[in-house]
Formats: C-alpha cells, sequence, structure tokens
C-alpha cells in the first residue's frame, strides 16, 4: 500500500515536471514568435490568422467525446506508469516482506 502511494507521488511529480517543462517551452516560443512579430505583418497575415481561428470550429458533442477519450487515456497511462514504477520500487526492495510493511502485499511476497 504505501509503496504504492510513493509510487503515485513519484509519477505525480515526474509527470508534472515533464508538462511545466513543455508548457514553460511553448511559452518561450509564443513569446519569441511575439517579440520578432511587427504590426505590418501581423495586418498582412491578417485574414489567415482569422481563417485558421474560423476553421478549427467543432460541435460540442465532438468536443465533450474527444475530452473524455483524452481523459481516459490519460488516466490509463497514468496508471500504466504507477504499475511500472510500483514493480520497480518492489524489485529495488530486499527487505523479507511484513505484515502491513513496505513490502506486504501479493508483489512482496
Amino acid at each position: 500500500m504505501a509503496r504504492t502511494l510513493i509510487a503515485r507521488l513519484i509519477v505525480v511529480i515526474l509527470l508534472g515536471i515533464a508538462t511545466g517543462y513543455a508548457v514553460g517551452k511553448s511559452l518561450a516560443k509564443d513569446a519569441a514568435t511575439g517579440r520578432e512579430l511587427t504590426l505590418k505583418q501581423y495586418i498582412a497575415d491578417f485574414e489567415s490568422h482569422k481563417e485558421k481561428l474560423v476553421s478549427s470550429d467543432m460541435s460540442m458533442g465532438v468536443a465533450i467525446f474527444v475530452g473524455v477519450l483524452m481523459l481516459v487515456v490519460a488516466l490509463g497511462v497514468y496508471e500504466l506508469l504507477v504499475f511500472v514504477v510500483d514493480k520497480a520500487l518492489a524489485r529495488m526492495d530486499r527487505r523479507p516482506a511484513e505484515p502491513g510493511g513496505w513490502a506486504d502485499g501479493p508483489i512482496g511476497r
């Protein structure tokens, strides 16, 4: 039980670091693009920017379905990562199984 909790914490921390890094890189790229953009370039490409925004319209039903599907996949990946980290922690734990202890459960026995 405790090992699974530790595995969950490790996975959440690693996913948080990866997500924060990806968001930070994306924001830095957007900021660099914004610093280089001039009013003349923005006005010249206004119609293409507008068309890109308008063409990405999606019905609410499709958006909800895609959102649920993405959440199910994300939770599945999370649980798979927790399972793998839990197995790795079990292999690293060389202590004998103790009731209620670190190696308690079918994995530690």
